[in-house]
């Protein structure tokens, strides 16, 4: 076979391919002059971006102002700050809180002839919801119950006489009164809204809430009451870089009945009537050692003036309107939410205040009222010959140095003074009120550094030097030891023993100490003489907070009375010769709490 066969057996010849032609394009569509044009194809056109939903900047750093319903320790406060779970949809924030207290008090009017002992248990519940809505709008319900255990008083027979029965109701007897005021459990402690601007300059907050400036000591929480302060209100906040001002109104009660809503506070139930309160409040801080801050908070009672169709004879009914205007002024150096040095350092505050107005009342002049027998007709409303208004001239100071050389470690020093009257009888007040005050009163940062713990000495006609010495341990809790040293500030005025919150009886004189209520008893050989040493208090505090929501509050007071209740018991010019020396000098205040907060 050849070269050339072989060639030919094995190459296959390659097939040409054929393009077909392409078809020819489809004639042109007929157009109807007259049909409309045919629609443009839609573009499509992207979406807008989706905004991001609004997630709280208070979530995982609660403010502080949204838990002041709370006593807790540091401890608690920064867990309740710093907690991420509790919140849901990134704008709601719920939290609970309980806080069982007893109480056993031991010879509180100092007197061998009268009961000794009074033990109670109560317990404060409270639930709260924060709802952060939007920069622009806030909100927070704290619903609260407090009660007295054993104290319930219930419908019924048998066991439900005991109070073993929940919601078993009250018994009305109508046929005695027409109009009876029941007590409420339980109810809003807050319910407010805030409205603000973007940047937080400016703010209004409406609705029951809690008023607090400086460290409480003229209007703030005062929750050492387990009901604590709260007001229904509204509140406008301005803030300037470091300046705030504040200004608020509060209806405190109300006579009127709208709407079906009865209102309890009804002169005709022996309520005050139409009371508001209102104020402003300046504060400043120019440098980081140092805040003041000014106000003027005002309570006003509208009066009632007397007819002769007026079937009763109280004196709501023939006073003119009673105002009480508190303006002061205060300076510190813990400028960072009241806080005391966070390692060492010295640390201060200095606050004064006065009182003015007038009560409404009118009084003839002393120099020929000497034993008050000239006063306002009850029935006819006529005032006293040569009348004139009585005003408020009442006044507080206070001043706390404290020093802290190791962070565990503080001691401090304080010293209050609040004004007495040497005449209650005459054209002026001058008794200091502290209105909205519980027993503690001021705190703030330094717990339990107001008037003592046991609250038997109240901050009227008093100056009170105090020692404040506290070791604080990240392991053992908190040591304090509190003593006061109570003096009259005049020996003519009373010791108002925290607004009667000491019983007085037939066998203390209806009186706690000695006092010449129209300075005209002074120099009468008959008569005690008058005291100036009110009592002498030592307070033992210890707080630990073993978990960071649970907490445990012990503190132990003990009193002993000086001169100003001793003269009064020991009277030997008492009629009575069964009540001549009734002084026992020694009296004891015992008190535990547990505090769960989340």
């Amino acid at each position: 076979m050849t070269a050339g066969n072989l060639h030919a057996q094995f190459i296959t010849p390659v097939k040409k391919e054929v393009v077909p032609e392409p078809p020819p394009p489809p004639p042109p569509a007929q157009v109807n002059p007259s049909a409309p044009p045919a629609p443009e194809s839609p573009k499509e056109v992207a979406a807008p971006p989706e905004e991001p939903e609004y997630v709280s900047p208070m979530k995982g750093n609660l403010a502080g102002e949204y838990f002041k319903s709370f006593q807790i320790t540091n401890k608690q406060k920064k867990a309740i700050q710093e907690n991420k779970s509790l919140w849901f949809a990134d704008r709601f924030r719920v939290g609970f809180g309980i806080r069982p207290k007893a109480d056993s008090l031991y010879n509180t009017d100092f007197d061998r002839s009268t009961s000794d002992i009074r033990n109670t248990v109560s317990n404060q519940t409270q639930f709260y919801l924060v709802g952060d809505v939007s920069p622009n709008i806030t909100f927070k319900l704290t619903f609260q119950d407090v009660r007295l255990w054993g104290g319930e008083v219930v419908s019924g027979a048998s066991d439900q006489r005991l109070g073993v029965i929940s919601n078993g109701g009250t018994t009305i007897d109508t046929s005695r009164q027409r109009e009876v005021p029941l007590n409420n459990y339980t109810g809003f402690r807050e319910a407010f809204l805030d409205l603000k601007t973007t940047n937080q300059m400016f703010r209004v907050r409406t609705g029951r809430q809690i008023l607090d400036f400086g460290d409480g000591r003229i209007v703030g929480a005062r929750n050492d009451s387990l009901n604590g302060n709260s007001f229904d209100a509204v509140r406008a906040t301005v803030t300037i870089q470091k300046q705030t001002f504040d200004v608020f109104g509060a209806i405190v009660s109300s006579e009127n009945n709208a709407n079906s809503v009865i209102s309890n506070n009804s002169t005709r139930l022996g309520g005050p009537g139409n009371a508001s309160y209102y104020g402003a409040h300046y504060g400043i801080k120019p440098w980081e050692w140092l805040g003041i801050e000014v106000y003027n908070f005002t309570l006003y009672k509208q009066r009632q003036k007397a007819t002769n169709t007026t079937p009763y004879g109280s004196d709501i009914y023939y006073r003119d309107p009673d105002q009480l205007n508190t303006s002061g002024i205060r300076f510190t150096n813990r400028t960072k939410g009241n806080a005391l040095p966070k390692e060492t350092g010295i640390d201060w505050m200095v606050e004064a205040a006065w009182q003015t107005g007038f009560t409404g009342e009118r009084v003839s002049p002393d120099w020929i009222n000497q034993n008050g027998a000239l006063k306002t007709n009850r029935i006819t409303g006529e005032p006293p010959p040569h009348s004139e208004p009585v005003r408020y001239k009442a006044n507080i100071v206070a001043a706390q140095l404290g020093y802290t050389p190791v962070k565990e470690f503080r001691i401090g020093i304080q010293y209050v003074q609040a004004s007495g009257d040497p005449n209650r009888n005459d054209g002026s007040v001058a008794t200091y009120n502290p209105l909205f005050a519980t027993r503690r009163m001021a705190g703030g940062a330094i717990p339990f550094a107001g008037n003592g713990n046991s609250g038997l000495v109240f901050w009227q006609n008093i100056k009170d030097y105090s020692l404040h010495i506290k070791y604080e341990s990240s392991k053992w809790g908190t040591f304090i030891i509190n003593p006061h040293w109570y003096y009259k500030v005049k020996l003519q005025d009373g010791y108002y023993d925290n607004n009667n919150y000491v019983p007085v009886s037939r066998a203390t004189g209806e009186t706690a100490s000695t006092e010449d209520f129209y300075n005209t008893e002074a120099y009468n050989p008959n008569r005690p003489k008058l005291g100036k040493h009110v009592a002498t208090e030592v307070n033992l505090i210890y707080i630990i907070t073993p978990w960071e929501n649970v907490s445990f509050w012990f503190g132990a007071s003990s009193l002993y009375a000086g001169d100003a209740i001793r003269n009064q018991k020991n009277n030997p010019y008492e009629t009575d010769p069964y009540r001549r020396y009734d002084f026992k000098p020694n009296a004891s205040f015992f008190t535990f709490q547990t505090v769960f907060a989340i």
